[in-house]
């Protein structure tokens, strides 16, 4: 990617060439909510006569293909589904942030990656790739596979922390370990209790291993893992099955962080409700990329 597409503008020089009908595609949800608030204000002071587009993101995924109050003063309705876009004017996005018209709607500037899934991004429309050393992936596949042609393609420097992100903390071996060993055991407790028997139990040695391995990036978004890290961090490492039909054992795991691991597990249990298929722990570790790959 960054060979076919060299430049790599910074944030300043991306917010002055950028239109709302741009579409800017992130790894991490903390980076898409700054964007969304940056990019609606710079849209009220240079773009005021331009329409916002607001998604659909209804917190109940099973209300598909419904009739849904669209905001504005027309109060009309269409029947709609998830990451569906509307257009609206800038005062009604902004009743929208107030909460006036409830939580099932989001400013629609950008998106994660994994929810662009299933888009195609017509020309003359531009999208923007955030470059937090995104690798070529499955995920960055999924990003530059959204346009018709590669002059709709863009990179950009991701947007800076907030004062209110959850702060990063200092690496401490000692913790680290007791981190690691903390979670071998929750692990531990998980697969004795699904009838799983590792002959190749982990250690905190393998998790170290991997670690290096990986050199300490999430398999998945790439992002940089945490180790020491408050309990709500979704940067911190998570030690994930590749095959789900076994237990937590060397050679069957892999580190993500901890927001694709709760992504590809609500991947797995929404297809399974969606379609009565087989239980949890006898989807194939084939099946279960393919699920998380279609986030």
């Amino acid at each position: 990617m960054r060979k076919a597409l060299p430049r790599c503008r910074g944030l300043a020089d991306f917010v002055d060439v950028w239109h709302p009908r741009d579409l800017l595609l992130v790894t991490r949800k903390a980076q898409r909510d700054l964007a969304q608030k940056l990019l609606f204000e710079h849209h009220k002071k240079t773009f005021p006569d331009e329409p916002v587009p607001l998604l659909y993101r209804s917190r109940d995924t099973r209300l598909q293909n419904i009739l849904v109050p669209i905001p504005g003063p027309d109060r009309v309705k269409e029947e709609l589904v998830l990451n569906d876009v509307v257009v609206v004017s800038v005062e009604t996005a902004q009743e929208v942030l107030d909460g006036e018209w409830g939580k099932d709607w989001a400013l629609g500037y950008a998106m994660t990656v994994h929810s662009s899934q299933g888009l195609t991004i017509e020309d003359p429309q531009k999208v923007w790739i955030v470059d937090d050393y995104t690798q070529w992936s499955n995920l960055t596949y999924l990003a530059v596979s959204r346009v018709q042609y590669l002059r709709q393609l863009a990179r950009c420097c991701p947007p800076p922390e907030a004062e209110g992100h959850t702060p990063r903390l200092a690496y401490d071996e000692h913790k680290a370990c007791k981190n690691i060993a903390r979670k071998l055991q929750a692990y531990k407790r998980a697969d004795a209790a699904k009838g799983h028997k590792c002959n190749l139990r982990l250690r905190i040695k393998d998790v170290e291993a991997l670690q290096k391995k990986q050199r300490n990036r999430c398999d998945s978004c790439n992002i940089e893992l945490l180790w020491c890290y408050e309990p709500k961090d979704t940067r911190q490492f998570s030690i994930v099955r590749i095959d789900n039909t076994q237990g937590h054992a060397r050679g069957n795991v892999r580190l993500l962080c901890l927001e694709c691991s709760r992504k590809r597990v609500a991947a797995v249990f929404t297809h399974c409700e969606a379609t009565k298929d087989v239980p949890l722990e006898k989807i194939s570790a084939d099946q279960l990329q393919n699920l998380f790959d279609s986030i």
